[in-house]
């Protein structure tokens, strides 16, 4: 069945082709190969574009733009002609059968909701990953793993993750779209904060199923990093000074625990290489100075900087 009025964003990582069966399920889904575009961040200088079997657009960028300046064009492209919803998703993301048909018809049937996005499930696993997210009353960000006992056809929640999101295109429209100071990491948060706070709600349909892999184990430093800059900026925006203090708190002392574990590990108190807590301490610690001088956008060169690389043009 032919799915009308969506256009489709897939940001894509590098040329190892991750992206194909994600791009054959959206056909499979009923989407054209001309409504789904995708972006490309080059992981090395030079890396030349991919060129997708399935025959989609390809929009390349000079250097790695992390995820919300990626996904930013895409959507400014795909708004510029036309649609009802715009689906951004990221390469990893594997939708299981009927899950943009189902998640369409919701959206229609409860025009209230702006953004809505399916429950995820671990990829190559049946375990729950995400069932959207909630915002505590410190401005911490959980997700909800497991599905809650409800007949609901549609869970409301804080956020949902940034690997598969529905948007109305009029919201995106009215409140722009994700944060690029962010660049990486609880921006997906952020704007469904902006979309709620403008009126619309943020949901997970119980009944569409998608498989994902979190990406932070491949890049712990940076991901450390990031976490600690933005989530206590959300947690600002969210609940002000006291979440932001809180968050700021949060991250010290994981900091301080992080420092401890290793140098147990370099003295041989404990087992396993010191560089793992090493590297979260150092980009934790980085995270919270960056976020009292202000400085945004990609995460420094840091030790364990994993994945993140050819972020400058």
């Amino acid at each position: 069945m032919a799915v009308d009025g969506v256009r489709a964003v897939v940001l894509t990582h590098g040329t190892g082709g991750d992206y194909e069966p994600l791009l054959e399920s959206l056909l499979a889904e009923g989407m054209a190969p001309d409504g789904i575009l995708l972006v490309h961040n080059p992981s090395t200088r030079g890396e030349p574009a991919p060129e997708p079997a399935v025959g989609c657009e390809v929009l390349s960028a000079s250097h790695n733009l992390g995820y919300a300046i990626g996904m930013n064009r895409g959507i400014e492209r795909q708004l510029e002609r036309g649609c009802e919803f715009v689906f951004v998703l990221t390469h990893d993301a594997r939708l299981r059968e009927g899950a943009l048909q189902a998640l369409v018809t919701a959206a229609r049937r409860n025009p209230e909701y702006g953004v809505l996005g399916p429950a995820l499930i671990l990829a190559g696993t049946e375990i729950p990953f995400s069932h959207g997210g909630i915002t505590l009353a410190n401005g911490a960000v959980e997700h909800i793993h497991e599905r809650p006992e409800t007949d609901a056809e549609i869970l409301p929640c804080d956020w949902i993750d940034g690997g598969t999101m529905l948007f109305r295109a009029d919201l995106l429209e009215r409140i722009g779209g994700f944060d690029e100071q962010f660049w990486l990491y609880a921006e997906d948060a952020e704007i469904c904060l902006r979309a709620t706070r403008s009126g619309s709600r943020v949901g997970v349909l119980l009944n569409a199923h998608a498989d994902q892999a979190p990406g932070g184990a491949k890049r712990p430093a940076a991901w450390s990093y990031l976490m600690a800059r933005n989530g206590a900026a959300y947690a600002y925006r969210s609940k002000g000074v006291r979440g932001l203090s809180l968050a700021i708190g949060r991250t010290l002392r994981e900091t301080a625990l992080n420092l401890a574990r290793a140098l147990a590990r370099r003295l041989r108190l404990r087992d396993g290489p010191a560089i793992e807590p090493w590297s979260l301490a150092v980009g934790s610690g980085r995270g919270v100075l960056d976020l009292l001088r202000r400085r945004w956008g990609p995460p420094p060169s840091l030790p364990g900087g994993g994945d993140i690389q050819n972020v400058a043009e």
